[in-house]
């Protein structure tokens, strides 16, 4: 016989017995709870960006050269403030990332189209970065590839900071009176695609 007609005949014969003595239906048939540990994906967060560690505006006296020498010079009250020729304008704020899972990578960015007013599309080189807590650039909006470094498990729980620059030259004539609206700017992540394990 072909196996498949004896586990024919197996079933038949067990269902005569399965009918049989009493009349009932015996349960052949039974259940338990299956125990595993909990499953948890990874995380991928930012804390709001804040500037208790040193961040807010700073003015810097502008060089036409690689590295400025001039030292950052906070400025307590930037709404009472006025811009003036001659320097670097630039903010600073520090964004706790969660982020964990084994092969998470992710972009993270500070877009300044995201910028408003006068200033935005004036000629001051407007431009945004993000460093981690080694000072290394994550993001630079001046590069061709602005995403420079992802973020990965190994910056969970650390400070991520946003940096805007802009520069008034000595001999602008067309940014006074001019603003900068900052309100809208956000530092932002970007899972990127998982690549295969090996």
């Amino acid at each position: 016989m072909k196996k498949t007609t004896k586990a024919a005949m197996a079933v038949a014969a067990a269902g005569a017995v399965l009918l049989g003595g009493s009349g009932t239906l015996a349960k052949w048939t039974d259940s338990t709870t299956l125990t595993s540990a909990a499953v948890q994906s990874g995380t991928l967060d930012l804390g709001a960006c804040v500037t208790t560690s040193g961040g807010g505006w700073y003015s810097q006296v502008y060089v036409n050269a690689p590295t400025n020498p001039n030292p950052l010079v906070y400025i307590p009250d930037i709404t009472t403030y006025r811009l003036k020729p001659g320097f670097n304008y630039t903010y600073f704020c520090d964004s706790k990332v969660l982020a964990t899972g084994p092969r998470l990578r992710a972009n993270v960015t500070v877009d300044k189209t995201k910028l408003s007013g006068g200033l935005a599309t004036a000629s001051v080189d407007l431009r945004t970065y993000v460093t981690d807590q080694s000072n290394n650039l994550l993001y630079d909006s001046t590069s061709p590839t602005p995403n420079l470094i992802p973020v990965t498990s190994a910056l969970n729980n650390t400070n991520l900071t946003a940096q805007v620059l802009f520069t008034i030259y000595p001999a602008d004539t067309t940014s006074s009176g001019l603003t900068l609206n900052t309100t809208a700017l956000t530092i932002d992540v970007k899972q990127l695609g998982l690549t295969p394990a090996p």
